[in-house]
């Protein structure tokens, strides 16, 4: 969908973002996870106060720095997010070592079921998760996913 014919040369490529990639970029957990990641590095380079974070947040994005207006709406939005996540704090999600399989013989035809071990798990470490980190980094990481949602970040780079 939405590819060039390869068998013809194509210098610009018709614009069309539908429905589910902006649903995946806002709500996707790769998403949430790189916008803590990205909170997280921010935190790490300049602390946690948060007109430099917002400034930091958006050189990095953007390659440039926030004007007055941004400055001032992405600072309330931090300030609005850190209440929000103050008074929500996200539940833990443990990672399965095994799931339980149900499956049907094929020649007598007779369900069965087995114990798969998902040893991938044993030694995984995941990326900070909501649960792991606290409200100031989950607030930081909600202006991080809007920056990586805006038009600016999404056709530039």
């Amino acid at each position: 969908m939405n590819s060039p014919n390869p068998n013809e040369s194509c210098e610009l490529r018709d614009s069309a973002a539908v429905t589910p990639q902006a649903f995946t970029l806002m709500n996707s957990d790769a998403m949430s996870d790189r916008s803590i990641a990205f909170a997280l590095r921010i935190q790490g380079e300049i602390g946690k106060e948060s007109a430099s974070q917002v400034r930091r947040a958006m050189q990095l994005a953007y390659g440039r720095v926030p004007t007055v207006e941004e400055q001032e709406g992405l600072d309330a939005y931090l300030d609005e997010m850190l209440v929000y996540h103050r008074e929500n704090a996200p539940k833990s999600v443990e990672y399965p070592t095994q799931v339980t399989r149900s499956l049907v013989e094929e020649f007598t035809g007779e369900p069965f079921e087995f114990i798969e071990l998902l040893n991938v798990y044993n030694d995984y470490v995941p990326d900070a998760k909501p649960w792991t980190v606290d409200a100031s980094t989950r607030a930081l990481a909600d202006v991080c996913l809007l920056l990586f949602n805006s038009n600016e970040f999404m056709y530039v780079y």
